[in-house]
């Protein structure tokens, strides 16, 4: 620590995290956490909890399971086979069909590109449509005949 004091919060996230053996906290607070332990009730008292946690976890014992080899592979591949059978995307869990990223965003390209597109030609008038006019004048002026006066 940049102060060199490590204070009653910090020892007992120590503790937290490292166990009650000094030997397992971070070298460059151990020192200061066991002035701290001895010269302190309350990091006196947490280490001694952590102490008696400690303990506690060491004397349970370990959980084995006695199964034949080919069982327990067996078994292992029925795991393996539903995790890898689960929907991984949001739209897999949501509506039945898996489309990962990078299944998925070619098509949110294409929309993103026609997307675009559309706002484009929206924008520059190409396919402005003049409503005050007559459907007649439309025929005569996209059929481009020379109109002669008789």
């Amino acid at each position: 620590m940049s102060e060199g004091k490590v204070k009653l919060g910090r020892f007992t996230a120590i503790l937290d995290a490292y166990g009650a053996e000094p030997e397992h906290w971070p070298e460059r607070e151990r020192a200061h956490a066991l002035v701290l332990s001895r010269s302190s009730v309350a990091a006196a008292r947490a280490l001694a909890q952590a102490r008696a946690l400690d303990a506690a976890l060491r004397d349970v014992p370990a959980f084995e399971i006695d199964m034949h080899p080919a069982r327990f592979a067996q078994l292992h591949g029925k795991i393996m086979a539903g995790v890898h059978s689960f929907p991984k995307s949001w739209m897999g869990r949501i509506f039945g069909i898996d489309l990962a990223p990078a299944q998925l965003w070619p098509s949110l390209a294409g929309l993103a590109v026609a997307a675009m597109l559309g706002v484009a030609v929206g924008m520059s008038g190409l396919m402005q449509l003049d409503t005050n006019t007559d459907s007649d004048d439309l025929v005569v002026s996209s059929i481009d005949i020379p109109v002669t006066a008789q």
